[in-house]
């Protein structure tokens, strides 16, 4: 029990001892558990620091072992004392590493060019916790394309510590997060422990803006995984802070049903406004980030609800009820 609360074999042998024969000197002691004077003494010494020892009422020169209970008591007190050192410790170096990090960020940010390219996905990783660790108020994100189990799973640690920490998360996906099971469990997972997200069945290009002082945008956005541009320049993340801000006022809450109304979603009225313009499938596809078969798909649903033999009699119907 008392080797469980800290107390070294050797000095347990010796306090076992003394508790059957508290009269035994260092040289009896040596003798009957077959030690050396030397580890007798120090497992002396040692007992007296931990206080497991006292001075006899009756024999003043004469130490005699305290109680097992007692003993218990003295060692589990030392041992809540010390872990109550390693957690001071470990707070002060969770905050100096927190600090230097901070710190090492707003010097890379900056930058004279306010700009700065990164390769990879390990360096965009690697500089988002850097970016997310030194944030302090809000971090805001356009996601246009669903996310792999691999990025969504990468993002979840980071995530719930930014708000564990006080920071506002506030995501744009696209409306296709919500048809498709893994997204939309990570996203309802996101939201129930405070996550902003909404979504728009059209959106830019990746974005990702840290306390509206940097922001993150793919170098080659058919490519956003290979190269990605970190900004600190005032105007521009201004601007793209101004384009999200635009978005995220348009966007449907993840909780919001389809209009009440009309009972259309807001990716079926954006496929009929971009349809009523003139542009074909293959445009609207793109513009909405889906298949050709699936804006096809969707506007056959549409033009049956409306009772429209075509495209043009579709969207005059659809004007007519208030859908666009």
């Amino acid at each position: 029990m008392l080797r469980a609360l800290g107390l070294d074999p050797v000095c347990e042998q010796v306090y076992r001892e003394l508790l059957a024969e508290p009269t035994l000197d260092a040289t009896l002691l040596a003798e009957r558990l077959g030690l050396s004077q030397d580890q007798v003494g120090a497992s002396l010494d040692m007992l007296a620091d931990l206080a497991l020892l006292r001075m006899s009422r009756e024999e003043p020169r004469q130490r005699r072992p305290v109680s097992p209970e007692r003993a218990r008591a003295l060692l589990l007190r030392r041992q809540e004392e010390e872990l109550r050192a390693r957690q001071a410790a470990l707070e002060a170096n969770r905050i100096a590493v927190a600090t230097a990090a901070e710190q090492a960020t707003r010097e890379r940010l900056r930058i004279p060019t306010g700009t700065e390219q990164l390769d990879g996905l390990d360096e965009i990783q690697s500089r988002l916790e850097s970016l997310f660790q030194s944030a302090t108020t809000e971090i805001c994100s356009i996601v246009p394309a669903l996310m792999t189990p691999e990025a969504l799973e990468a993002s979840r640690a980071l995530d719930e510590d930014l708000l564990a920490r006080g920071i506002a998360l506030r995501t744009l996906c696209h409306e296709g997060a919500r048809t498709n099971p893994r997204s939309l469990a990570y996203a309802r997972s996101m939201a129930a422990v405070g996550a902003q997200l909404r979504t728009a069945p059209a959106l830019p290009h990746r974005l990702l803006l840290v306390d509206r002082a940097a922001a993150l945008v793919p170098l080659d956005p058919s490519a956003p995984a290979a190269c990605a541009v970190l900004v600190t320049v005032p105007g521009v993340v201004a601007a793209l802070a101004e384009l999200f801000d635009r978005i995220w006022e348009d966007a449907t809450p993840l909780d919001r049903a389809p209009d009440r109304v009309t009972g259309i979603t807001p990716a079926e009225r954006t496929l009929l406004q971009i349809l009523s313009t003139g542009l074909t499938d293959e445009a609207a596809a793109k513009r909405l980030g889906v298949s050709v078969r699936t804006v096809k798909r969707r506007m056959e649903e549409l033009m049956r609800r409306l009772e429209a033999g075509s495209r043009f009699e579709a969207g005059f119907r659809a004007g007519r009820q208030g859908w666009l």
